[in-house]
């Protein structure tokens, strides 16, 4: 669990297993091996749920906000008594008409749009988007900008950056990073990636630094870095546009809600989406993005949110 959403929290957090990706070479995603690891551990998914359950029971919430978690999701489903919820994700925007189209992608956006109909079955949803577009009374959506943590908003970004930051969801790109690396020496590169037992920070070239994964110190280096490079999540995304940091995009292999991502980041003009770490293209990228637009949208998180929360608690009424 990331340190600072613990810190956040004034409460005791407990923590539950839920569903996870399973990835080949620690790259792609692996729909096979996801779907067998799902199956192999239902009667462990049952009995989490049976745990939510009486967690529920116990601290009887006014309200279940839910993050885009298959495990709530499923609990708000099959429970005929439960206290209204919020499902929230930027996932939603699959959902929405103004969302990019990807028509070569047709056949994984259908089973992503199943998915993001089982996860907001039951639940007012509030699509995260990195733009304004209308609600859905219809289909209980409503849509909202990203939620960002706190320590970003007290960041001073600064607009003459000499380095650029790259961040690894999986640390199977890190060869094309030290290729590309050593034929552009004269590029610094600050990479962060999720590689276990490696020290926190290793040096493998004048120009080249790995670090183990740190959410403060990543953010840290995002306001001072020129360039970012990331593997299209929408939080990091949503950061490096708060903070005016071009972007090169490269979605995980497989995971078709990040190739949406990349593509719709790249249409809203923040940055650029290509299909591997070849980094030539860091050259077509701006000094600096412009912010006032975007900042003034991802001020308004709060009043989405409890608008959210008011219409789920009114539907439940």
């Amino acid at each position: 669990m990331p340190a600072y959403f613990e810190a956040a929290m004034p409460v005791p957090v407990r923590q539950l297993r839920t569903l996870e990706f399973k990835y080949k070479d620690n790259r792609s995603v692996s729909n096979t091996a996801t779907l067998l690891g799902v199956f192999g551990n239902l009667p462990k998914y049952f009995h989490i749920l049976r745990q939510l359950d009486a967690i529920v029971r116990e601290t009887k919430p006014d309200v279940i906000i839910n993050f885009f978690e298959p495990m709530a999701a499923f609990y708000a489903i099959t429970r005929r008594t439960r206290p209204p919820v919020v499902a929230i994700g930027h996932q939603f925007m699959f959902q929405h008409p103004d969302y990019f189209h990807a028509p070569q992608l047709w056949k994984q956006l259908f089973s992503m749009k199943l998915y993001t109909r089982i996860l907001g079955a039951r639940a007012t949803k509030l699509a995260l988007s990195f733009y304004p577009a209308p609600k859905l009374p219809d289909k209980n959506l409503l849509v909202g900008p990203p939620i960002l943590r706190k320590q970003l908003f007290a960041l001073a970004s600064n607009p003459h950056g000499n380095f650029v930051l790259v961040y690894l969801l999986n640390h199977g790109y890190a060869d094309q990073i030290r290729e590309w690396s050593a034929k552009n020496p004269q590029t610094k590169l600050h990479c962060f990636y999720d590689k276990p037992a490696v020290p926190a920070e290793f040096q493998h070239s004048p120009s080249l630094t790995f670090h183990r994964l740190d959410g403060e110190k990543f953010l840290q280096m995002m306001a001072e870095c020129r360039h970012v490079v990331c593997t299209a999540g929408f939080e990091s995304v949503s950061e490096a546009a708060w903070l005016g940091k071009p972007l090169f995009l490269v979605p995980v292999e497989n995971h078709v809600e990040q190739a949406v991502n990349a593509l719709d980041a790249q249409q809203f003009g923040l940055g650029l989406a290509e299909t591997n770490f070849n980094l030539d293209r860091l050259a077509e990228l701006p000094e600096r993005l412009p912010v006032e637009k975007f900042r003034h949208w991802v001020n308004c998180a709060p009043e989405k949110l409890f608008a959210a929360i008011e219409s789920a608690v009114n539907s439940a009424r």
